[in-house]
């Protein structure tokens, strides 16, 4: 190649992206959330699917109102749009249906009034989440676990025989084949049920139910950033590791035999991880700041959540790190002082 084409390849493309643009990232997350809602309609589940709708059209109500009354360039809500079908997913089938509309639009409103795109330290799908919480607390369910199930060894196991997942009719097919021709050149076997819980939960949270889904959309958003996959993974890691080795023992069971599937595949833990985690201006800024977040979130988790099925629990958990994040973010400012005066010095 002559000189002349370098000059012009260098001219008309001069720039190599790493990782997606936060355009690229929110069309991405559009397309997964839509494919959930597909989910829900494929298995009759109207009634979500009208909550997640009213949840949207609260946010884009509140979206439409401050563009009246600011004229501020809409495209800058698109994420403010998409924390409202978020917020809709973490809403009970039967949650009162002007109720969301209602905390939907109020909580977006204020959140574009009073904490705005450049200084974001909140995730406002999360803050209507604690909203609905307090409002309708009882129309939410309760643990799953019981405190007798929290000394048993696989306790996901004994919640799948008395009935409370599902167990569909392809899942004894799928399970033979895995043990038989893959899982038994480790010598590992996994228990019936298994695939149904990673199929659909059948939970009454939206985003509580389709972890095969939620896997995959983990998958899309964080295969080619790894920037993006620093938080969930820590996160992910640090939470398993504490179900496993101390949640039957905090209550007299045995250390070490904890049950990390079923902290993984309830609770909306896997759908917190990958949608949930990442808002801009809610995490902090450099690699080990993400790092010391991940771990922070792992363990708040792992006290607040405990081995799992807590209906709102992963949402206390980001509420929670949103506020951590502040110290966080001082702490990045004041290391990023410090190193501008020390080259100033150096000068």
């Amino acid at each position: 190649m002559n000189n002349k084409k370098l000059k012009l390849l260098s001219n008309t493309n001069p720039y190599i992206y790493l990782c997606d643009s936060m355009t690229t990232v929110t069309y991405k997350i559009l397309i997964l959330l839509t494919l959930q809602f597909i989910a829900l309609i494929a298995t009759k589940s109207y009634t979500s699917a009208l909550i997640i709708v009213l949840a949207f059209l609260g946010a884009l109500s509140a979206c439409a109102l401050y563009y009246a009354i600011t004229k501020e360039k809409f495209y800058k809500s698109y994420d403010i749009l998409i924390q409202g079908l978020l917020f809709g997913f973490f809403l009970p089938e039967n949650f009162p249906l002007p109720s969301v509309f209602f905390i939907s639009f109020v909580v977006f409103f204020t959140f574009k009034i009073y904490i705005r795109n450049s200084n974001n330290w909140i995730n406002p799908a999360i803050l209507s989440v604690i909203v609905a919480y307090f409002v309708g607390k009882a129309y939410f369910p309760s643990f799953i676990i019981s405190f007798d199930l929290l000394t048993v060894k696989n306790p996901s196991a004994s919640l799948i025989s008395q009935g409370i997942f599902p167990i569909f009719s392809f899942d004894s097919a799928i399970t033979n084949f895995l043990n038989t021709y893959i899982l038994s050149i480790f010598k590992v076997t996994i228990p019936e049920g298994l695939v149904s819980l990673l199929w659909d939960t059948n939970a009454t949270i939206p985003a509580f139910r389709f972890n095969l889904l939620t896997l995959l959309s983990t998958i899309v958003l964080f295969c080619n950033n790894f920037v993006m996959r620093i938080i969930p993974l820590f996160f992910i890691f640090v939470y398993s590791i504490l179900v496993r080795l101390f949640a039957p023992f905090c209550f007299g069971g045995y250390f070490n035999s904890g049950d990390i599937i079923l902290a993984l595949l309830t609770g909306g833990t896997l759908f917190t991880a990958a949608f949930m985690t990442q808002y801009p201006g809610t995490i902090p800024i450099s690699i080990k700041g993400k790092i010391v977040f991940g771990i922070i979130a792992g363990v708040i988790a792992f006290l607040i959540c405990g081995e799992g099925t807590s209906p709102i629990g992963m949402a206390y958990t980001i509420l929670i790190c949103n506020v951590i994040n502040l110290l966080l973010h001082n702490l990045e400012d004041i290391k990023d002082e410090r190193l501008r005066l020390a080259e100033a010095r150096e000068m």
